[in-house]
């Protein structure tokens, strides 16, 4: 747990000095901004819901990437990977940091609309967990590619497919399979944190789904890593 917290602690430092907080920070900011000008109109939250997945989940996707990438480029994780650090410590320190920041900007986002008037608890597991899940989809495509634009252009599909239970939210389809996404569980415990009276119901199961999807597919990606990145 201490090798972990001096990881993370790190990989701050790692992404200050490269100037990636600041740039999330302002990009946050302006949707912050947005929001708050826009709070009183109907259906905000949707707006709020749509925009986590455009900017705070996204920034671990691409991010993770785009790093893990550059450290293969400059035969970064080799030398990594022969000292004391193991390659779940590297994923995991990564994976925290960058969902941390995109929880941050999360925050930030339904303060602006919602002030104290949501639910926090509910809300910060379910953006938490939908971070941390694009963080491991990123992993997952940075798994089969060396380059950034190859990285970008897979990433699209994958991202969209991700995306699906959005149609339900926005009511533009009834599929009943995409209820049991991955992502479902998060975007289940985010819509009723907003909500005065929320649904049990979709609560309880949105904790059941980030349980069963959250650590099988950090399983199955973290075996991809090893094998394709790394090598066993």
């Amino acid at each position: 747990m201490i090798q972990l917290l001096k990881q993370i602690k790190w990989q701050f430092l790692i992404f200050q000095k490269n100037n990636l907080i600041t740039m999330i920070i302002g990009i946050t900011a302006a949707y912050v901004l947005l929001i708050y000008s826009i709070k009183d109109f109907a259906n905000v939250e949707k707006l709020i819901t749509l925009l986590i997945y455009n900017d705070p989940a996204i920034v671990g996707f691409i991010f993770i990437g785009m790093s893990i990438i550059l450290e293969k480029d400059q035969n970064v994780l080799p030398a990594l990977f022969v000292t004391p650090l193991n390659r779940q410590l590297y994923l995991g320190s990564r994976i925290i940091t960058l969902s941390a920041i995109g929880y941050l900007g999360a925050l930030a986002m339904v303060l602006a609309a919602k002030g104290t008037s949501f639910n926090l608890l509910i809300f910060s597991v379910g953006a938490f967990s939908t971070c941390v899940l694009f963080c491991l989809a990123g992993i997952f495509v940075v798994s089969y590619t060396t380059e950034i634009l190859h990285f970008l252009l897979r990433a699209v599909p994958l991202l969209i497919f991700m995306s699906l239970p959005l149609l339900n939210y926005f009511e533009l389809a009834d599929i009943a399979l995409l209820n049991l996404f991955p992502v479902q569980g998060g975007l289940n415990l985010m819509v009723n944190s907003y909500r005065e009276q929320p649904d049990f119901g979709e609560v309880i199961f949105g904790f059941i789904l980030i349980a069963v999807w959250t650590p099988l597919i950090y399983w199955l990606v973290y075996r991809i890593f090893a094998k394709k990145m790394v090598g066993i």
